[in-house]
C-alpha cells in the first residue's frame, strides 16, 4: 500500500509538474500573443507598422521619390510599405482630409502655417541622425520657434528667359522693360514675386504701395499670370513669352531638353524655394514617419534629387559633380545669397497682400 500510495503520489506529482509546465508554456505563448496585439493597436510602436502614407507632388517628383526613397527605405526596413498619396493642402487637412496620412510634403509657407495651426508633430534633434548636417534654412519653425518640418530640397525663384529673343535679364525690373512688353509671364498670387518686386521698387513691409503700383504698370505687358508651375513650359514652347518668373530646376530641365530657355538670378536676388516634410499630429506612425523624413535628408537621396530634378541639397555633406554644382542651389554661399522669407512675419499679412495684388492686376 505504501509503495502503491507512493507510486500514486509520484504520479500525482508528475501530473502536477506537467500541468504546471504546460501552463507555463501557455502563459508565455499567451504573453507573446498579447504583446503582439498591444503593439498592433498601440499606434506609435513602429516595429509593427506595415504601411506609412506620404503625400507627394505627382509627376516626375513621384518617380524620383520612388526610386531614391520608397524602394531603398522599404528594402532597409523589411515589412514596411511606403505609400505615396496625392498632394494635400492645409485647407483639406483642416477639414479632416489627413486622417490616413502620416507625412505631409508642403511648401515652406504652408508647412509653417500648418504648424501654427496645431496640425503637426514637433521634431526633435535627438530623433534625426542628419540634424546637425542640415543648413539652418532647412528647419521650418513655428512662431514659437519650435521645429515642425525639415526641408528636403532647395530651389531658386528667379527669371527664366529665351536667349534667342531677349538679352539675359540683369534686374527684376527688366520684366517691366519695353523689350519684354507682351512677352512676360508671372505667377498668380505668388508671394515670391511680390517680395522681389518689393526689393526692386524699394518698398517695405510697412509701405507696400510701390509694389501695387508696379503691378498696375506691368499688367498690360503680362501675357499670362499663370496658376500652374508647369505653365511656362508651354508658354516658352509656343513662343508666347520671352521671360517668366520661374523655378531654376524647371527652367534647366527645359534647357537640357534642347529648348531655347535659360535661367538667371537678378541682381536684387532670388527667393529660396523650400519643400518641407512634416509629421501629422494625429499620425499613428510618428516614429516611423520621422525615420522616413530622416532618410530623405541623407546625402544619397538628396544627390539623387539633384541629379534627376535639379533640386539643391539641404544636407551640407552632399557632394555633386561640378556641372550640377553650377546650376542647382548648392553650398553655403549660394544658399545665403537667396532671400529666405520669414513666413511667420509674412503669413499674417498674406491675405491683405494677395487682395491688394488682385486689385492691382485686375484691369
Amino acid at each position: 500500500m505504501k509503495k502503491s500510495n507512493s507510486n500514486y503520489s509520484f504520479k500525482k506529482k508528475g501530473v502536477s509538474l506537467l500541468s504546471l509546465l504546460l501552463a507555463s508554456v501557455l502563459t508565455v505563448l499567451a504573453g507573446c500573443s498579447s504583446s503582439g496585439e498591444q503593439t498592433q493597436g498601440g499606434g506609435d510602436n513602429q516595429t509593427e507598422s506595415s504601411e506609412i502614407v506620404v503625400t507627394s507632388f505627382g509627376g516626375k517628383y513621384d518617380e524620383v521619390f520612388t526610386l531614391y526613397v520608397k524602394e531603398p527605405f522599404e528594402k532597409a526596413n523589411p515589412g514596411v510599405t511606403v505609400k505615396l498619396a496625392p498632394y494635400t493642402g492645409i485647407a483639406k487637412l483642416a477639414q479632416g482630409g489627413g486622417s490616413s496620412i502620416d507625412v505631409v510634403s508642403l511648401d515652406d509657407f504652408d508647412l509653417i502655417d500648418a504648424a501654427n495651426k496645431g496640425m503637426l508633430e514637433p521634431l526633435k534633434k535627438e530623433e534625426f541622425s542628419t540634424w546637425d548636417n542640415l543648413y539652418p534654412q532647412a528647419f521650418l519653425n513655428s512662431q514659437d520657434g519650435e521645429t515642425y518640418g525639415l526641408v528636403n530640397v532647395f530651389g531658386a525663384w528667379g527669371i527664366a528667359y529665351n536667349p534667342e529673343v531677349v538679352d539675359k535679364p540683369e534686374s527684376w525690373n527688366d520684366l517691366w522693360s519695353p523689350e519684354a512688353k507682351g512677352k512676360v509671364a508671372l505667377m498668380s498670387q505668388w508671394i515670391p514675386d511680390i517680395l522681389l518686386t518689393a526689393k526692386a521698387t524699394g518698398a517695405s513691409y510697412e509701405n507696400m504701395e510701390p509694389v501695387w503700383e508696379a503691378f498696375k504698370e506691368v499688367t498690360p505687358s503680362v501675357a499670362q499670370y499663370y496658376s500652374s508651375f508647369s505653365a511656362p513650359e508651354s508658354l516658352f514652347g509656343t513662343g508666347e513669352v520671352a521671360m517668366a518668373a520661374w523655378f531654376d530646376g524647371r527652367a534647366y530641365a527645359l534647357k537640357n531638353a534642347a529648348k531655347p530657355v535659360d535661367f538667371t538670378i537678378p541682381k536684387e536676388g532670388g527667393v529660396l524655394i523650400r519643400s518641407g516634410m512634416g509629421v501629422l499630429k494625429d499620425s499613428e506612425n510618428k516614429e516611423l514617419a520621422k525615420k522616413l523624413i530622416d532618410f530623405c535628408m541623407t546625402p544619397e537621396v538628396q544627390a539623387g534629387f539633384a541629379k534627376e530634378l535639379y533640386y539643391g541639397p539641404t544636407n551640407t555633406t552632399v557632394e555633386l559633380d561640378q556641372s550640377l554644382q553650377e546650376i542647382v542651389v548648392y553650398g553655403k554661399e549660394k544658399v545665403e545669397a537667396l532671400i529666405t522669407p520669414d513666413w511667420n512675419e509674412i503669413l499674417p499679412k498674406r491675405e491683405e497682400w494677395l487682395t491688394k495684388w488682385t486689385e492691382a492686376t485686375t484691369q
